[in-house]
């Protein structure tokens, strides 16, 4: 796999690909094996080579969400301002990846802020999609729980005022 053809990376310049390149670092782990905790300070963006991962949430309850098609990102929590990572990542096969030292990439990107603009645009994409997808899995739990009349009644959606409610 070649990191430009990654969708994080795809149209950024051949001389910023280089230096992002020369920071990477294969890795492999095997089946089973925690890479990262939740709330762990974030050091590393991974992009996934071969395998499945699971990134997992708990808190009262348990998320999980699979993560198993080359190319795909995690532990992109590294490249926010909170630097912690948001879920817990574990092997659900033996794995390997392309991992990536956040200052390090942090450091070119600064160098490069159209190039960082264009990637931090791409990992905004990620975690929105995510973040829809988790929403789908939740209405769609709740709603085999409770059935589909609690999403389909209107009269549990409060009505828009019809005037705005914004003065100029």
């Amino acid at each position: 796999m070649f990191i430009s053809e990654i969708e994080l990376f795809k149209g950024i310049d051949f001389e910023i690909m280089s230096k992002i390149a020369n920071i990477c670092s294969e890795e492999s782990y095997s089946k089973g094996i925690v890479m990262f905790r939740n709330d762990q300070r974030a050091e590393y963006l991974y992009i996934l080579i071969k395998g499945t991962v699971y990134l997992e949430v708990r808190d009262g309850g348990r998320i999980t969400y699979s993560i198993n098609e080359p190319g795909e990102i995690f532990g992109w929590s590294s490249m926010f301002e909170s630097g912690r990572y948001t879920a817990s990542s574990i092997c659900a096969t033996n794995l390997k990846v392309v991992k990536i030292n956040k200052d390090k990439l942090n450091k070119i990107l600064n160098e490069h802020p159209n190039a960082g603009i264009r990637i931090l645009r791409r990992l905004g994409s990620v975690s929105s999609k995510r973040l829809s997808n988790a929403y789908h899995d939740l209405l769609s739990a709740q709603s085999t729980v409770l059935g589909p009349s609690i999403w389909l009644n209107d009269n549990n959606i409060p009505s828009v005022p019809e005037e705005s409610v914004f003065e100029v």
